[in-house]
């Protein structure tokens, strides 16, 4: 975001008092006119990568280096070189977001995309809200200050004071803490970038007509051919049973006939 938040001065008085009501004093003021415009965005992205030499993307002139080329670093690295099956590799990197489109353009001259998938966060409101709520707790430590600063009490309360400034002051840091985190998921893409090696691979393409028809025929010829080879293989099947049943049947017309006969 460019441009900071506008308050107005809080210790314009010659009498400053801290009261119940300004200790919990969240109130937001109007954001500058550049917060209300630019919007604060957090990318992510996964890219799958197919490659033809896993050597050549795990090298020196591979995806750690094209990282490092674009001002962004390596948060994680796997690499996995099981024996017997194809390497492949996984980086997590952080890049940040003015080379994040011509990293990945480079990325994608390593190999074959395979998958890509982006998420975008809008968090400009979190941004807006958590940079005023900072300001208006600094602007209440400086009253606290300020109050110390012209306080001539009791011991024990100026004690009690203290402990309410350290008190915001812890608030500020844990704040200042989560913003610092915000900003720094907005300004770096984190990039999740898998790769895996097979020789010659190729993309799959969507069918055009001339092809669904060749696919449509082999599947035919196919299904003939496999009917009947189910066939003769019943049939096969079914002689054993042939052998047993003729000769049966062979004997039993004889009997009844010779039967009949007497």
């Amino acid at each position: 975001a460019e441009g900071p938040l506008a308050f107005n001065d809080v210790t314009g008085g010659e009498d400053v008092e801290l009261n119940a009501d300004d200790e919990g004093d969240e109130t937001i003021a109007a954001p500058d006119a550049a917060l209300e415009t630019d919007r604060q965005l957090i990318y992510v992205a996964d890219v799958r990568l197919v490659v033809n030499d896993f050597a050549a993307v795990e090298g020196k002139n591979g995806i750690s280096q094209l990282i490092e080329k674009h001002g962004g670093h390596t948060a994680d690295l796997t690499i996995d070189r099981d024996q017997g099956q194809a390497r492949s590799g996984q980086w997590k990197a952080r890049i940040p977001v003015k080379n994040y489109r011509v990293f990945l353009e480079e990325l994608r001259e390593l190999g074959v995309p395979e998958h890509f998938r982006e998420t975008t966060e809008d968090v400009t409101a979190q941004y807006v809200d958590l940079d005023a709520r900072i300001r208006n707790k600094k602007r209440l430590e400086e009253r606290i200050l300020t109050l110390l600063d012209r306080s001539a009490g009791k011991i024990n309360e100026l004690i009690e004071v203290e402990r309410e400034l350290g008190r915001v002051r812890g608030e500020i840091e844990q704040m200042q803490s989560m913003f610092r985190s915000l900003q720094s998921r907005i300004k770096m893409t984190t990039v999740t970038i898998n790769a895996r090696e097979e020789r010659g691979y190729e993309p799959p393409q969507a069918p055009s007509f001339g092809s669904r028809i060749g696919k449509a025929w082999t599947n035919s010829v196919y299904g003939i051919g496999e009917g009947i080879k189910n066939l003769i293989v019943g049939l096969v099947g079914f002689i054993p049973w042939l052998i047993v049943i003729v000769p049966a049947f062979l004997l039993a017309r004889f009997a009844w006939r010779r039967r009949r006969d007497d």
